[in-house]
């Protein structure tokens, strides 16, 4: 197990994991089967908002600058991630108050604008963002609510559609167009109060009905002839294109915890059936498909755990690259997630499907919920487009890196991945809408270096250290290959990428997911606990990856796969978190 006391990002998690119990227990206000009584009543859970509350949960989205405790964006993704494991309605409905809060963390040049919104916060009145409308999804560009400047604020008029909290919300980040030259500064964003409206300046629009998050406040607003203060704009006017773009970059990153804590109690769920249910004489984890099936869930959850505590980290770390890594996060966990959940609902078989009985019927809901996750913060394509833009730059990058930068790049790394090392505070000056280079994959050379080191340590299993080696030789050979492939294509065309390039696009996410879990396991090996160190759940993580991408593998030995099987095992007898960092959850039985 690893060391608690050296992790105190971590405790956070742990405590709220006690204090909201085991969802398995029914009695609980946070069960699993509230939740499912809830939704099919496509009812918001206000109950359990208010235990939320009571926990102070929400003080955790405003940055201890103004009296709040978000110090640590490591720390809120594992708050999310506990959240997420109960119920997705609840961690998208009460986190969205993040999400509408966060144009004003990153860009406000108002002190007083950010101690109004976090007095707004901690009085437990939620705040959404207003970000897309019905004729325009995710082209912000087309966007056409406006805020025309007259003498004494704004007048902002038009509709926001989809909106998470439009109702609810008591105050509502707005993106508006602020004049019609349609370039990338006719956007600004405002904070809008709607206490401080006149009643008939603006309307909610009808609740939208949902596939999954059925009880969420998924709405609209309408603006007419709203009058706003000039206090409202976040800020400079023109600015707000920049400000939403370098804001996602957070959010989107966070938005792994949702898919991360969907994914535990998926597997958790299903491997509990799997152990119990009696089938040819014995129980169906003994079936050889079934259980390659769990395990291979099971390292699915370590590669997008490892990709998404290293992005969390990188915020602070080194936010001037989140432009790439929050897209790639954005792409890689929550597709990876989806897959997950539909393989293990061949476990499941029949009982996938069901709304009750197993579990309360709580998979047939998390198909649903988790389903949106890849949509808002940017959808997959919009994601893939972004890292598309960037690819071409960052090859030529990697080309020019020479043996002096690598001292400089190990200091990166080790500051990055190293989760015993302190972050910075963060820095949202230091964001960027494109990043310079990519440290993650222009490191992989220093941490094969790494490994050489290690041939001499008796403390490893030389074959298995081999077998890392040989894997990590073949992600930096497909790189090379990729780099080339980049070379040789025309200029981006902005939205209009080739079907060519946004594979290359994936085929780098891949890459990328396997890298981080490679600097992870070199910065972390001794502090992890055994089934970390040991190193086999990387060899198999990093053969599973370059599988994906059709390379020509030697098999993994089949004791790395059963030790991962006892492990996943292990972790959920002992109720831990399927994790590489297995916190502990609620007990289901109180001793």
């Amino acid at each position: 197990m690893y060391q608690l006391a050296q992790l105190k990002q971590y405790r956070n998690a742990e405590l709220l994991e006690e204090y909201l119990g085991n969802p398995s227990v029914p009695e609980q206000e946070f069960s699993f089967k509230h939740s499912i009584e809830l939704d099919e009543r496509e009812e918001y859970p206000e109950a359990i908002a208010k235990l939320l509350e009571a926990w102070e949960f929400h003080h955790h989205y405003i940055p201890t600058a103004y009296g709040g405790k978000l110090q640590s964006y490591e720390e809120l993704l594992m708050l999310i991630r506990v959240l997420s494991r109960r119920d997705l309605t609840v961690a998208i409905g009460h986190g969205k108050t993040y999400l509408g809060s966060v144009c004003v963390w990153v860009g406000s040049e108002q002190e007083e604008q950010k101690y109004r919104l976090a007095r707004i916060i901690k009085e437990q009145k939620q705040v959404s963002l207003g970000l897309t409308e019905k004729t325009h999804g995710s082209d912000l560009i087309g966007n056409e609510v406006e805020a025309v400047e007259v003498e004494n604020g704004y007048l902002l008029n038009g509709e926001k559609w989809l909106i998470n909290n439009a109702n609810r919300g008591k105050a509502i980040t707005v993106f508006t167009k602020t004049d019609n030259n349609g370039n990338s500064r006719s956007f600004s964003v405002f904070l809008v109060e709607k206490d401080s409206l006149e009643t008939s300046a603006y309307r909610h629009l009808p609740k939208i009905k949902t596939h999954g998050i059925r009880g969420a406040d998924i709405s609209g607003i309408g603006f007419d002839q709203a009058l706003i203060p000039k206090e409202s704009l976040i800020g400079k006017l023109g600015a707000g294109l920049e400000i939403t773009l370098k804001s996602l970059q957070i959010t989107r990153t966070i938005c792994a915890g949702l898919s991360l804590g969907a994914a535990d109690t998926a597997l958790r769920s299903t491997l509990d059936f799997a152990l119990t249910r009696k089938l040819y004489g014995d129980n169906v984890f003994t079936i050889p498909h079934a259980q390659k099936l769990l395990v291979d869930a099971f390292l699915d959850i370590l590669i997008c755990d490892c990709l998404a505590i290293a992005t969390s980290r990188a915020i602070q770390a080194a936010p001037a690259q989140m432009s790439l890594q929050s897209s790639i996060v954005k792409y890689f966990v929550p597709t990876t997630v989806e897959q997950l959940i539909h393989n293990l609902s061949v476990v499941l078989g029949a009982r996938y499907y069901v709304r009750e009985n197993h579990w309360w019927g709580i998979f047939q809901k998390i198909v649903r919920d988790n389903a949106i996750v890849s949509l808002f913060d940017g959808s997959t394509v919009v994601n893939l487009n972004a890292i598309a833009l960037q690819l071409k730059h960052l090859a030529k990058q990697r080309a020019k890196i020479d043996i002096n930068q690598l001292t400089e790049l190990d200091n990166h790394l080790e500051n990055l991945f190293d989760l015993d090392k302190k972050l910075p505070e963060f820095n949202p000056q230091q964001l960027e809408l494109f990043n310079r280079q990519d440290n993650i994959l222009q490191g992989l050379e220093v941490s094969l270096g790494k490994l050489k080191t290690l041939q001499e340590s008796p403390a490893l299993d030389s074959t298995l250290l081999e077998n890392i080696i040989t894997l990590t030789l073949k992600l930096i050979n497909f790189l090379k290959q990729l780099d080339e492939t980049l070379k040789k294509l025309p200029t981006s065309r902005g939205h209009k990428e080739s079907p060519e390039v946004f594979e290359l696009a994936q085929q780098y996410c891949t890459l990328h997911a396997a890298a981080v879990c490679l600097h992870i396991w070199v910065h972390n090996r001794t502090q992890l606990g055994d089934f970390f160190g040991k190193g086999e759940w990387l060899a198999l993580c990093l053969h599973r990856l370059l599988g994906s991408l059709g390379q020509s593998l030697d098999t993994v030995p089949t004791a790395y796969r059963e030790n991962a099987a006892q492990e996943m095992q292990k972790l959920y007898a002992q109720e831990q978190l399927f994790s590489i960092v297995p916190l502990q959850l609620a007990k289901s039985i109180v001793k």
